[in-house]
Formats: structure tokens, sequence, C-alpha cells
């Protein structure tokens, strides 16, 4: 689904100036960096009001897409091993203790970005055709469409997926590629869930991904990340097109799916 490349140490390098300009947003941005250090749910329940107590079958699918996300996010980082800001300049001073694990591809960024992608198809899921479903989120997250109204409830939720990412640049706990690809990897992965939730196999398509961290310049922002997706005619990290396993009968994500769409409408 997604190949990445991690940065090697001149990237690293050319970061962490970008590491040094987010600290000056840190007087601002200190109270969510806080919030969203042990989660972040409440953030998108704040844009798309789901809980227990109203659209539950969304909180059981949201947990089972973290099942998802989570283990394929720690085997990337496992196996990327970039050093943190820290572990290279003492002058960074962190304002959040900093994980121990790779800093590269951003945790935050890959839950964030598939927590948004799987709100976002709920939301179009009410007017659009399962066989659509994919390739009109795809269509919305276009460096066009990102420049939508604020009031756009899809864009909104990439633009908080963002953010939520950005913040950990600027508590100094990720360089801004990590975010980059983080969202990316969490993007793809959360498009291949859906397509299960939709059936699976050959009908229901995802797209492949390929990206390099040492191609990445820069900040992070939602409109750099739409252009770096690519669409029709213009180059990108999307390298082709897969599909996951047909969904059995008997499994439960798309019966879960099923009911959270049922209940998604606004």
């Amino acid at each position: 689904l997604v190949s990445l490349t991690p940065p090697e140490a001149p990237k690293i390098a050319e970061q962490m100036a970008e590491v040094r300009s987010a600290m000056d947003l840190r007087a601002d941005r200190l109270p969510e960096i806080l919030s969203q250090s042990d989660g972040f749910s409440s953030f998108f329940a704040a844009q798309m009001p789901y809980g227990l107590n109203r659209r539950p079958y969304t909180v059981h699918l949201i947990g089972a897409l973290y099942d998802t996300v989570i283990g394929v996010e720690q085997r990337m980082k496992h196996l990327c091993s970039v050093p943190r800001p820290v572990d290279l300049s003492p002058q960074i001073q962190p304002i959040i203790q900093t994980p121990g694990h790779s800093a590269y591809p951003s945790g935050h960024a890959t839950e964030a970005f598939a927590h948004a992608t799987v709100l976002a198809a709920l939301r179009l899921s009410v007017a659009t055709p399962e066989d659509g479903l994919i390739e009109t989120l795809l269509a919305r997250l276009s460096p066009a469409a990102e420049t939508a109204p604020v009031t756009d409830p899809v864009i909104l939720l990439f633009r908080l997926a963002a953010r939520i990412a950005d913040n950990r640049t600027v508590a100094g706990v990720h360089y801004p590629v990590d975010s980059a690809h983080g969202a990316l990897l969490g993007f793809g992965v959360a498009l291949a869930f859906i397509s299960h939730c939709l059936g699976g196999g050959p009908e229901r398509p995802v797209p492949e991904w390929v990206a390099d961290g040492n191609s990445w310049s820069g900040d992070f922002t939602l409109r750099k990340w739409c252009t770096a997706l690519g669409g029709p005619g213009q180059p990108g990290w999307r390298s082709g097109t897969t599909t996951v396993a047909k969904a059995e009968p008997w499994q439960v994500l798309p019966m879960l799916w099923r009911a959270a769409a049922t209940t998604s409408a606004f």
C-alpha cells in the first residue's frame, strides 16, 4: 500500500531548521499539545460529534481502525529508526517528553490522518455510491479543493489532522517530513480499511503510494501534502493501484461500517 524511504542525515539536518522555527509557536499551541499527547478523538468529535451516547457504531469503527493502523505504524518506525530532534541538539528543549521510538514516520500524523479519512468517508457515504467513495474522497484532497471555504466539513477534518501533526513539530519531537509521510501512511492504510469495509476485492481498488523522505522540503502544511498526493495529469506519490482481500460474509467490519454509515448523516 505505502512504500516509504526514511530521510538521511543531510535531510534531517535541513529539517532541524524547521523544528527551530516552529518553536516560536509554543506559547500559542501549548494547551493543544498537552491535550493531544495522549489522544485526540475529542478534537474530531467536536467537528463530527460521535460517542457512546450518540453514534456508538462510529466509536467501535474508529477503535478497529486504530488497531489496524498502530500495528503498521510501529513496524514502520522500527524499520526506519530515525533519531529525534533532541537526540541531535539539546537546544530543541521539547516541551513534552520525547517518545523512545523512531521519529519517522510520525505516529500522531498517521493516526490523525487515518481518523480524518474514515470520518470523511462516512460523511461522503451519505450521498456517494460505494463504488465511487474512495475516488470521491481523493478528489476532495486535490490542491484546488483544499482551498475550499473553511466550512467544508471534509476539508475541516483534514485541516484538524494537519494541525495535530504540526503540533508535534512545534513541541519539538518531530520533523515536518515525519508528519508528511506519517499522514500518507495513515491515509493509505485507512483507504484500504475502507475498501475492506465496502467488501474489498477487485471491485474496490485502492491507491498504492511511494514517497522518499529525502525529497520533502520545508515545513508541513495540508496544501503541500495535497499537492504531493498528485492527481490526474499531476505526478505525485501515487504509484499505482492495488486491492485488498475480498471481505467474507462472516467478517465484522463491513457490518460495523454499514451501521456507522447509516447513522452518520447530519
